[in-house]
């Protein structure tokens, strides 16, 4: 179907608190709808999310590369052709969250010209509940006895997997240890550090937690090759990666240095296009892929959702729940996202991504940019 309009509107949603991690903060909810129509009126749509302190993007810089420069590449295109596509939002390099809100309201889309739901259009669904990973609150800004005391509650809410905001390491073994008591053992545990670990430091937590945990996502800086070589070699945890591999091609690279174990992909930076590619090179050297979080809304998380389904190879718990802990409204009818016992159901009843935006809330929300 022959694209001709390509909409984008930035939206400003209050957060329950500031998340805050080792590396950077939130303040509030500043994604954009990208929304991508056709001749007879069909639409796409999704979220992009900025992160200026992690990509470079921030809102007004994903408005402009999408209005200015990448929506003009996709007027007149064939909805389906989309390597192409991609070939075209070459004329501008990196901006990984524009392309990639791109390419998921161009599935949203497509899905709904074929009807099918998305999971459908990349060969699935392989499931239709997909196990959950609760992000945390950090010890180190919101301190222990709030994080232990969320845990409990998702414990009892059926989760059995939880990621750790670290980045102070004595605190971070603390939180750990007192966590591992209270969960049961089939319950995994994951800190992140977001890169803030010197290479002692590293090695010191890693071996201390050898055992209690299950996977160490980016403990060191992703451009610290050795330090990360030396982990993986000394440390019986594998390694999970994020920002090591914004790419298809720093994935490969990272998989030839050998220190990374498991991928963590994010669907609002590659896509579902890029994303696929990434989970055949894990298929080929046979690693486990986690859909991580980017602090999605609710809509954001029915496209990751989508995404966990469809292939056998994301075979771990998805942190794709962030919008319960802190965006405080819906972009979605209600009752459009379900979660039970610890896993989000696949909303696959309708074509594309399944669920339908609420556009009041997304008027309620949009500012000027």
């Amino acid at each position: 179907m022959k694209i001709t309009d390509v909409k984008v509107i930035p939206l400003n949603i209050p957060n329950k608190v500031t998340q805050k991690w080792a590396s950077g903060h939130i303040q509030v909810t500043e994604h954009l709808i990208v929304k991508i129509e056709t001749e007879d009126g069909t639409f796409g749509a999704t979220e992009a999310i900025p992160r200026p302190g992690i990509y470079g993007e921030t809102p007004q810089s994903i408005y402009y590369a999408i209005t200015k420069h990448l929506a003009p590449q996709l007027i007149g295109e064939d909805s389906f052709n989309l390597e192409r596509i991609w070939e075209k939002m070459t004329v501008m390099p990196w901006n990984f969250a524009a392309k990639g809100a791109i390419d998921v309201a161009l599935y949203d889309l497509n899905g709904k010209i074929a009807k099918l739901p998305i999971c459908q259009l990349l060969g699935g669904p392989y499931r239709k509940e997909i196990p959950l990973s609760w992000c945390t609150f950090s010890p180190v800004y919101f301190g222990i006895d709030v994080v232990m005391e969320d845990v409990k509650q998702r414990l009892a809410e059926g989760y059995k997997a939880f990621k750790i905001k670290a980045g102070d390491p004595d605190i971070d073994m603390d939180l750990i240890l007192r966590m591992r008591k209270i969960c049961p053992d089939d319950v995994t545990l994951s800190p992140d550090p977001n890169m803030v670990y010197s290479r002692e430091d590293a090695l010191r937590v890693g071996k201390a937690l050898e055992g209690i945990v299950d996977s160490f996502e980016e403990p060191l800086p992703a451009w610290d090759d050795e330090g990360r070589k030396e982990f993986a070699q000394k440390v019986n945890i594998p390694l999970l990666s994020d920002e090591s591999t914004f790419t298809v091609e720093d994935v490969y690279r990272q998989i030839k240095l050998g220190a990374i174990k498991r991928i963590g992909m994010k669907l609002p930076r590659t896509g579902y296009t890029l994303s696929s590619k990434i989970v055949r090179m894990a298929e080929i050297n046979n690693m486990s892929v986690q859909v991580s979080t980017q602090a999605e809304t609710d809509l954001g998380s029915a496209a990751c959702a989508h995404l966990a389904a469809a292939y056998k190879r994301i075979n771990l718990p998805c942190e794709i729940s962030y919008y319960k802990k802190n965006v405080t409204d819906t972009l979605l009818i209600e009752g459009e996202l379900v979660i039970k016992n610890g896993k989000m159901i696949v909303p696959d009843n309708k074509p594309g991504m399944g669920v339908e935006i609420d556009w009041e809330k997304v008027d309620k929300f949009a500012v000027n940019m």
